[in-house]
């Protein structure tokens, strides 16, 4: 008789040979994998750019998956991400030998001169042997030079590739730069995108706003993920305050994120007019690198038209510990965007124990509004007055949603991120069926097109 464990290791070993469930059968808990042959998977994103931090998300993303055996690197253009220091390495040798619990994880970066599309073309000669060496090619984005790069180099030493568009494809974002897009998408994106082996969503809701683009590709569904440990044991309350308010001990009100005009600093403005008329020693923080920086004067005159300037503190970018004493300090979480394809700031707030208050356009603001941890309401200044108020009232309320919010983000942890990442790596690698826990669609084929398709 086989011990447990060998009884696993032996369906392991017919799962991958196709012989327990048929040819379509696909383990879904990632624990196979660690026996098979270490995959490598080469990511291309683009930097910081001047105050904007760029896709925070990515790095986190490649570590999660290195953390389970995979070799990962990220090639970046541009400057690298705060945070994220100790993981850029000098050359390709190192990259590949920076262990990552049992996988490695590697940052090179390319010098961009632009600051705009990241225009880095070392990446093209360069890193060309870190592309040789891979599995699979990971576009993060669409319109940035170190994509269009990534994509070049995978074709000519033809490599399977995915795009993670990161929310690049939502209707919003598709109508700033229409000229700009259309002459681009008809040059390189349309062709990146028809050519890739997968695309890949943090959310159904981000899969099903571009439905009306008819992408010929399979698409996946992988959330980013919230590392919970990072906010399990917040700093002392009171430091933020001291810093930023001069002490003040009413409620505070967060809003801690990119400021971008599709993240709706002007309805959360307008609704702070209102509560701050109902509830004076309220105050608002606004927490987060301007892009573009013009957008910093705008946010300035919405503040002052609405007369919260006294309530309100604009302190610019939070650095990890910043951030930390922001949700320490904060009582209600806001976020009134026009769309988010994840919203990593949300789940940290919750994985923090901050209830939170979202638009109901949000791809998870009903999961949010369901499992207890907060508000989704309509994107008008009177339904964000209504609900702030409602919560600032009432602190069992806030303390429970809290609770519910931690469980929450729970849910979407690195392990989790990291498993789908391998099991869609190892899908294309083997030619296998995207397992169904990936959410996999798979669009009609067209004559002459081929696509990672369901065997």
């Amino acid at each position: 008789m086989w011990t447990e464990a060998e009884n696993e290791r032996h369906e392991c070993e017919d799962m991958r040979q196709g012989s327990v469930h048929g040819r379509d059968s696909f383990t879904t808990s990632g624990d196979c994998f660690a026996t098979q042959k270490s995959l490598t998977i080469v990511g291309f994103v683009e930097g910081t750019r001047g105050r904007h931090v760029g896709i925070i998300g990515v790095p986190m993303i490649l570590s999660w998956a290195a953390e389970r055996g995979i070799q990962a690197v990220l090639l970046v253009g541009g400057r690298g991400f705060p945070g994220w220091e100790q993981s850029v390495v000098s050359d390709i040798s190192e990259a590949f030998g920076r262990h990552q619990r049992k996988g490695t994880f590697g940052i090179l970066t390319a010098k961009a001169w632009t600051t705009r599309w990241a225009l880095s073309p070392s990446l093209l000669w360069s890193f060309r042997r870190v592309v040789q060496r891979a599995d699979l090619v990971i576009l993060n984005s669409l319109y940035s030079f170190p994509v269009l790069a990534g994509y070049f180099l995978a074709r000519f030493y033809r490599k399977p590739y995915a795009i993670w568009p990161h929310g690049v494809l939502a209707p919003f974002i598709r109508k700033v730069s229409v000229k700009k897009k259309w002459i681009y998408n008809l040059l390189f994106a349309n062709r990146i995108i028809r050519n890739a082996s997968v695309i890949i969503y943090t959310a159904e809701g981000e899969r099903k706003e571009t439905a009306g683009l008819e992408f010929p590709v399979p698409s996946v569904i992988i959330p980013t993920g919230v590392d919970t440990a990072e906010f399990a044991s917040l700093p002392e309350r009171g430091r933020f305050r001291e810093r930023f308010l001069g002490g003040e001990k009413g409620p505070l009100v967060l809003f801690l994120a990119r400021l971008h005009a599709k993240k709706g600093l002007d309805i959360l403005i307008q609704a702070m007019r209102e509560v701050v008329a109902e509830r004076p020693d309220a105050r608002l923080a606004i927490v987060g690198p301007p892009d573009p920086d013009s957008f910093h004067g705008q946010i300035i005159d919405w503040i002052k038209e609405a007369g919260i300037e006294s309530q309100t503190v604009v302190p610019g970018a939070a650095g990890p510990s910043m951030r930390l004493e922001a949700f320490a300090d904060s009582d209600v979480y806001v976020l009134p965007s026009y769309e988010e394809n994840f919203g990593l700031s949300v789940f940290e707030a919750m994985a923090s124990g901050v209830p939170v208050i979202v638009s109901d356009t949000l791809n998870y603001a009903a999961e949010i509004a369901a499992s207890g941890a907060g508000l989704s309401v309509s994107r008008t200044p009177d339904s964000f007055a209504a609900a702030i108020s409602a919560l600032l009232a009432d602190r069992t309320r806030r303390q429970d949603m809290g609770i519910c919010g931690r469980r929450l983000a729970h849910k979407y942890s690195p392990e989790e991120t990291g498993s789908k990442v391998e099991q869609m790596v190892q899908s294309i690698v083997e030619g296998k069926a995207f397992p169904q826990g990936l959410a996999p669609v798979i669009p009609h084929r067209r004559p002459g097109k081929k696509t990672h398709e369901q065997p």
